[in-house]
């Protein structure tokens, strides 16, 4: 039966999660897309849109309509590169950096919210657990 199949569990888990979210970014205009190119330029300083499609894994073309979007929120800026006038550097404007923090904050909402009724050490496990399961796919987690 599918329900007791592994993957249809982590699939509505993961969904769900997903979706719960979703719908506290709309509250600030975003998308968990358009979060993960903010996060990653302030986060982990992938300050070029060609380091951004690389780390996110998505192609350069998505990776333009989604700074389009946030470019025009107000939350990052496009500055030419002073050593190479193709080149485009970007970094987070001050109402992306002060808007970061209340999207951490609802993704440990949302992570609290589906982590509620289980202990440290279950959390751990379960932490652990997903890790194996993803090298046992060979994926690392930074991949995701």
């Amino acid at each position: 039966s599918i329900y007791s199949s592994t993957g249809y569990w982590m699939t509505r888990l993961a969904r769900a999660m997903e979706s719960d979210f979703e719908s506290r970014l709309v509250a600030h205009g975003m998308t968990r897309a358009s979060w993960a190119v903010l996060s990653a330029i302030l986060h982990d300083n992938k300050t070029t849109p060609a380091a951004l499609a690389s780390f996110i894994g998505i192609d350069c073309a998505a990776i333009s309509r989604h700074l389009d979007l946030i470019e025009k929120q107000g939350l990052v800026v496009r500055d030419s590169s002073l050593s190479d006038r193709r080149s485009v550097n970007l970094n987070v404007t001050k109402k992306g950096a002060r808007l970061a923090p209340k999207i951490i904050a609802d993704s440990k909402a949302t992570n609290a919210r589906f982590l509620s009724g289980l202990n440290r050490s279950e959390i751990d496990q379960l932490l652990e657990i997903a890790r194996k399961m993803l090298s046992n796919a060979e994926v690392v987690p930074g991949d995701i």
